[in-house]
């Protein structure tokens, strides 16, 4: 039997709505990256109708309620036709499915975000919208299937009944759009989520609004045109713009590297040598700019410490500094920037995501690519770190890190004892160990706990009470600019810079329980170059930080061993009232030389 004996007849593709439930899950919906996705689409709706940048308009409405019915909208004024939602928003995964109807690409992707958004993250959810005369409603159901809503397909209706029907209007839309509605030239579309997730009675406005502008998929089209926010009625943004970051001084100009032909990058041992451009894509940039603030991860910057990637139009992925591999210079906290490289978009080996929040990581562009980013962010990062060196270049170390010595050894032999005396359960005995069988005893040396053996507190089995299973480890506490970088392989010192806060820590540092102080922060430069390093002024000055470690880590105790009860309440008497005087009566004890004398040397 030949092959060719047969010949398939085609047949349209059937999806299971099993397989829109995998690939819904994929995109790991927030709320502000779905409002970015419907946001992005409307976008794409004013490019294919070639409406002028300054005259685009987005609102978004969100609406609290207390019966489970809040709702988020996102309201355009162009409109789609019954066609045009069969055509396009109909079909998944069609890369063409956001330039429908207008021959050029424009944002959208394959029209997937907005749809699986609608579908994944709402109660229900559908967009009601107004085209030449004629209204349809469209969306999901609660049993996430979409279609026209009942006796709402291609209705005829006045542009004024529209308009109060899809509520448009209780908000002030300017008359110049309303006449166009009116005339005809122009419809409307508001896509409407009913009892978002995680917010189904109060949407969280401000929060959302505050991560969408300056998220990745539409934080260059905020620079460019208008969306207004409104919340229970009321205007909160009047237009909401992305943050200007101003450039860290001395390193006010773009870092610009053109990305080479090929990239070599290894794995298993073996150099794969990729591609990077062709006949058909040309060479790739990297651009890099500097920022005067710190974009820490946990703080209001953080999400901008960021390289994105664009495509021809968008941005087709993000990468954070951190899953980079930039761990090791904090100076890249400093650093963000745009990278367009076409190649990636190549449809014989599309590197792109289906939800574009990260490339394809199987491919070997990528992993050249992302090694490539790496390496010339730590480029400007060693920059940032010569200035950080020679301003540093005076500070004295020695006494510094003597007193700091000093401290870390005091803490780790006073904090255990400290917390034991805090947190151990009170036992029937006045022993401190666990016989064999017994329970945890408070501090002292001559009777195990209720039940064990007698002894020295040492048993064999942990006690009862609040005993923690695990001892507590100390934290180390080193000085920028003074000490060694335990994770850096030369062995060199790290530099921080005066933004980067008093007390800091890297990825890397949490998990080993380092921290640093900052010795470059205003009020360390201050005390060292009015006092010095060997002044009491200074000696204070690190006892000081080293109680703010101490009591970061017990709030985090804290909140552990309770996390129900971890209020203003049980923080004021639990930290403030009786572990930070502890720390006091400590201190006094043994750090009365140390704190209180003018000079002070540390014995050796």
């Amino acid at each position: 039997m030949k092959t060719k004996d047969y010949i398939i007849i085609e047949e349209k593709n059937e999806i299971d709505d099993h397989l829109l439930d995998i690939i819904g899950n994929e995109f790991k919906f927030d709320h502000q990256k779905g409002v970015s996705e419907l946001v992005k689409n409307s976008v794409a709706a004013y490019i294919r109708t070639e409406v002028q940048e300054n005259k685009r308009l987005i609102y978004l409405r969100f609406t609290d309620s207390d019966k489970d019915t809040s709702l988020m909208e996102c309201i355009d004024f162009v409109g789609m036709t019954s066609d045009q939602i069969i055509t396009a928003f109909k079909r998944w995964g069609d890369p063409k499915a956001a330039s429908y109807g207008y021959g050029k690409r424009v944002p959208g992707g394959h029209g997937n975000g907005g749809k699986f958004y609608m579908r994944q993250m709402f109660y229900e959810s559908y967009f009601i919208t107004y085209k030449n005369g004629l209204l349809n409603i469209y969306g999901f159901s609660p049993n996430k299937k979409y279609g026209f809503a009942n006796h709402y397909k291609d209705v005829l209706m006045k542009p004024d009944e529209a308009i109060k029907l899809a509520g448009l209007n209780s908000i002030s839309i300017p008359k110049e759009i309303v006449d166009k509605i009116i005339r005809g030239s122009t419809g409307f579309t508001v896509v409407r989520g009913i009892a978002p997730t995680g917010m189904k009675n109060k949407i969280q406005a401000y929060k959302i609004c505050e991560k969408i502008r300056n998220h990745p998929q539409i934080r260059k089209f905020l620079e460019r045109m208008k969306v207004t926010v409104v919340h229970n009625n009321k205007i909160i943004f009047d237009s909401l713009v992305p943050d200007k970051l101003a450039p860290k001084p001395g390193f006010e100009q773009e870092y610009v590297f053109e990305i080479p032909e090929t990239l070599t990058y290894s794995e298993g041992g073996e150099k794969q040598i990729v591609e990077m451009t062709n006949d058909k894509f040309k060479k790739g940039q990297l651009v890099l700019h500097t920022s005067e603030e710190a974009m820490e991860r946990a703080g209001r910057y953080g999400e901008l410490n960021r390289i994105d990637i664009l495509g021809e139009l968008g941005v087709i992925a993000s990468y954070q500094m951190y899953e980079l591999g930039v761990n090791l210079y904090p100076q890249s906290v400093f650093i963000y920037g745009d990278c367009e490289c076409s190649i990636l978009e190549d449809p014989e080996d599309d590197c792109v995501k289906n939800d574009r929040s990260k490339l394809i990581a199987e491919n070997s562009k990528t992993k050249a690519l992302l090694q490539w980013l790496g390496e010339r962010v730590n480029d400007v990062a060693e920059k940032i770190l010569d200035k950080e060196r020679e301003e540093q270049k005076k500070i004295e170390k020695e006494h510094s890190i003597n007193y700091n010595n000093l401290l870390n050894k005091w803490s780790a032999k006073f904090m255990n004892r400290i917390r034991a005396e805090l947190l151990v359960g009170p036992g029937q005995g006045p022993g401190a160990g666990t016989g064999t069988g017994g329970s945890s005893g408070g501090l002292g040396g001559n009777k195990g706990g209720d039940g064990g053996q007698h002894g020295s507190g040492e048993g064999e089995k942990e006690g009862g009470g609040n005993t923690p299973k695990k001892k507590a480890r100390s934290p180390r506490v080193l000085l920028s600019g003074m000490d060694q970088d335990p994770f850096n392989p030369r062995g060199e010192t790290l530099f921080l810079d005066p933004r980067q806060g008093i007390i800091y820590q890297r990825i890397q540092d949490v998990q080993e329980g380092i921290y640093w102080i900052n010795t470059a922060s205003p009020l360390a430069k201050e005390i060292l170059n009015r006092f010095t390093e060997k002044s009491q002024q200074w000696r204070t000055y690190l006892f000081q930080r080293h109680v703010d470690i101490l009591l970061k880590e017990e709030l985090r105790n804290l909140f552990k061993r309770d996390a129900e009860r971890f209020n203003p309440d049980t923080i004021d008497a639990d930290i403030f009232g009786v572990f930070y005087l502890k720390i006091q009566e400590e201190a006094a004890k043994d750090l009365g030389g140390f704190l209180l004398e003018e000079n002070f040397e540390v014995d050796k």
